[in-house]
């Protein structure tokens, strides 16, 4: 089978890896720059690695030169410009939410709509503004604890969160808060779509849940949790994530059976409404970025219409002939399948260069070095992101240019990971966090607080009861 796989990163990294495992698969690649562990995986297989943009003409011509049996779509934006349509108009499987289904992730306001609109369960209250100066008022007139984001899909850019903990400091909180509207909407600005969208503020530990798709059958994949803030002990700039564990077994120490369930109801309910609403099957993957609150216990912040990076490098690894559930997701035959997983936990460290993610320009240009053998040989993997192979030299791209992965108990993951870092060399500091993982149990704590609130609730039948927040009195 001739599979083309479209875009730059570890995620897809890791899906040509899970592709090539099956000695039939010819895997061609479709991307901005080379990836070299892509290309390896290329290479390996003997199929063809085509640069261009990602774009549906770009992906038109390439389809028409390899004439693939199947595509792979891996990152957001190709997927909000419809290439995996593309493929489908020729007649060919893809693996890939369509451009209509894929508004679940590039429009949050869109989100939360259909949720109100089908009741799903873990819904925020939220307002969505056109104008910067319509939110920053709301935001100066209310008097509760509130998150301000851009309207839609901009790379986990912008998003502010208030708290009103003292009351003294309130005013000054929300004039600097108002303040910031301008830079928050710049980061969305789709003609006729809003700018800003201002939900209620709730707090909880973090997990993601991916589903597959295959427009009859879905199937819920391991857990995962990723690490958005740049340094050490979760504090500086958000970033497109810096690490990510997953397990053991389906869930994370901290997320009980009955809240996966749940978990995976919502996602599964959430399918079913972006078909109504699109008149389209959903095929490829959706994930839930949830958080475990007391209003609702599983709480939806976002979703995704793809797989989650480095989530993706934590949770594939871990299942067996992942490949094969690519295919059947993308074929329609889902139904019947085996997922196998790992028990052991997996670890991710992202490594990027100085510079990530606040100055891309200051990230880039750098040379990298690293001796993949020794790291396979201490039971660590490596899936390549942003650092491309530029004759004989790796060269940093600007963001996060390795992730690398380790399966086994915590500890003995860190230590292997120190090991491997020892096996990278550039000619800029790289950051990266040790600390991955390491809250674990803080965030266990967190979750029993956090369970005890919202199954009172539940027993109250006020789940997902809150005072209504608009300063109008009604819900939006």
């Amino acid at each position: 089978m001739k599979v083309l796989i479209v875009g730059d990163g570890a995620r897809e990294n890791a899906l040509a890896k899970s592709l090539s495992l099956e000695s039939s698969n010819e895997i061609f690649a479709l991307s901005s720059y080379i990836n070299p562990g892509i290309k390896e995986i290329v290479d390996s297989t003997k199929g063809k690695y085509f640069l261009g943009e990602i774009t549906p003409e770009q992906v038109r011509e390439v389809i028409s030169r390899v004439n693939p049996d199947m595509g792979v779509i891996g990152p957001e934006d190709p997927l909000f410009r419809g290439v995996s349509d593309e493929f489908r108009k020729e007649g060919i499987p893809a693996f890939g939410a369509s451009k209509k289904n894929a508004r679940i992730e590039e429009s949050k306001v869109w989100a939360r709509w259909l949720m109100w609109k089908y009741e799903i369960p873990g819904r925020l209250r939220y307002k969505a503004f056109s104008t910067m100066e319509e939110a920053a008022k709301f935001i100066s007139e209310y008097g509760g604890s509130l998150a301000v984001k851009p309207a839609g899909q901009a790379g986990g850019k912008g998003v502010k969160v208030i708290a009103d903990i003292q009351a003294y400091l309130s005013k000054d909180k929300r004039q600097a808060m108002a303040k910031s509207v301008n830079e928050i909407g710049s980061y969305y600005n789709k003609e006729g779509e809003p700018k800003i969208i201002v939900e209620e503020k709730v707090d909880g530990p973090e997990y993601t849940l991916h589903v597959l798709s295959d427009g009859n059958t879905i199937m819920p994949l391991p857990l995962a949790q990723d690490y958005k803030n740049a340094y050490q002990d979760g504090i500086g700039p958000e970033t497109g994530g810096m690490g990510s564990v997953s397990g053991p077994g389906f869930l994370l120490p901290f997320i009980n059976q009955d809240e996966y369930d749940e978990t995976f109801e919502i996602v599964k309910r959430t399918v079913s409404a972006v078909e109504k609403e699109t008149g389209e099957s959903y095929t490829g993957v959706i994930a839930g970025q949830m958080m475990l609150t007391g209003l609702w216990g599983p709480t939806v912040i976002e979703y995704y219409s793809r797989f989650g990076d480095p989530e993706a490098s934590a949770i594939i690894p871990r299942i067996q002939d992942f490949g094969d559930l690519v295919v059947r997701t993308a074929t329609g035959h889902l139904s019947g399948a085996k997922l196998k997983v790992d028990e052991r936990p997996s670890l991710v460290w992202a490594v990027s260069p100085l510079g990530y993610p606040l100055d891309r320009k200051l990230a880039s240009g750098h040379r990298i070095s690293i001796d993949l053998p020794k790291v396979r040989e201490i039971g660590c993997d490596v899936f390549f992101g942003s650092v491309a192979l530029e004759g004989s030299f790796l060269v940093t791209k600007g963001s996060r240019a390795l992730e690398l992965v380790c399966l086994g108990d915590f500890e003995e993951s860190k230590r292997r990971l120190l090991k491997s870092m020892s096996f990278i060399d550039s000619d800029v500091k790289l950051i990266y966090r040790t600390d991955i993982g390491s809250t674990i149990q803080e965030q266990a704590e967190k979750a029993e607080i956090v369970r005890y609130t919202y199954t009172s609730r539940k027993s109250r039948g006020t789940l997902g009861v809150s005072a209504d927040w608009s300063p109008n009195g009604g819900l939006w």
